[in-house]
């Protein structure tokens, strides 16, 4: 296991609990001072500093497209845990690309219904300033998208008010390059009667053994009028094979 992976995890585990004890306390202006100290963690070994969740700032990374991997190839769908904790959306690639990624095209799929089988594949092809997606279950499936390489700024094809009813207010989308990995990061903010909160994904991407590696943390904040916080912070990272033509 890659010890850099969990550098993430005591960073934000901690962060958390003594927010919720804070908050316990009624002592607000001490929360808004821990929540600010608390936005550093390392993903597959690249530094990230995570704006507090109610500035409404995105999570974004320096980059250079001198640094970007070579991603093209096929690999299967299906992905082996490396580290971290077990997650329902990385554990299959196209489902990861779908949703938190959320690549145009990747929802636009025809039936029959994606199966995640062990013939199931996702394919890579650089093209331009990023990657064309494919996306086989071996069973009838096909999901094609692209993913753009964006040099640090917004995808604007992941533009907010591109809403759909389980996401009105659509996912913020950057992407970049940085030490040999491709960086993705999605932001998703949502409100609900007196509450609010954000889902924030940072994915790192690099090859590894011919096959693929995808490093991501998630950080999921909410809050609301008691006023009472929350955070869930998890690291995983998959890896997933090649499939030779």
């Amino acid at each position: 296991m890659n010890s850099s992976l969990f550098s993430a995890q005591p960073l934000a585990t901690p962060c958390a609990s003594r927010a919720r004890s804070l908050v316990r306390m009624g002592a607000a202006g001490l929360l808004t001072l821990t929540l600010a100290a608390c936005g550093l963690s390392r993903v597959d070994e690249v530094a990230v500093t995570w704006p507090s969740f109610k500035s409404g700032e995105p999570v974004v990374l320096p980059s250079d497209p001198a640094q970007c991997p070579e991603l093209a190839g096929t690999y299967r769908a299906r992905g082996e845990l490396r580290a971290g904790e077990e997650n329902g959306a990385l554990k299959d690639l196209h489902t990861f690309f779908l949703y938190p990624l959320d690549l145009p095209g990747m929802r636009e799929s025809l039936l029959p219904e994606w199966r995640s089988t062990d013939q199931a594949t996702v394919s890579m092809a650089a093209e331009g300033r990023g990657w064309s997606v494919l996306a086989l279950d071996g069973q009838g499936a096909r999901s094609a998208a692209r993913l753009p390489m964006q040099d640090g700024a917004q995808d604007m094809t992941a533009m907010p008010g591109d809403a759909r009813l389980n996401m009105p207010d659509g996912i913020r989308r950057y992407t970049g390059c940085t030490q040999g990995r491709l960086w993705v990061s999605v932001r998703h903010d949502w409100r609900q009667h007196e509450a609010m909160g954000v889902r924030r994904h940072v994915a790192m991407f690099r090859p590894q053994d011919g096959g693929l590696l995808v490093t991501v943390q998630r950080e999921s904040d909410s809050i609301g009028l008691l006023p009472w916080y929350s955070n869930e912070s998890s690291v995983s990272q998959y890896w997933f094979a090649p499939v030779q033509p």
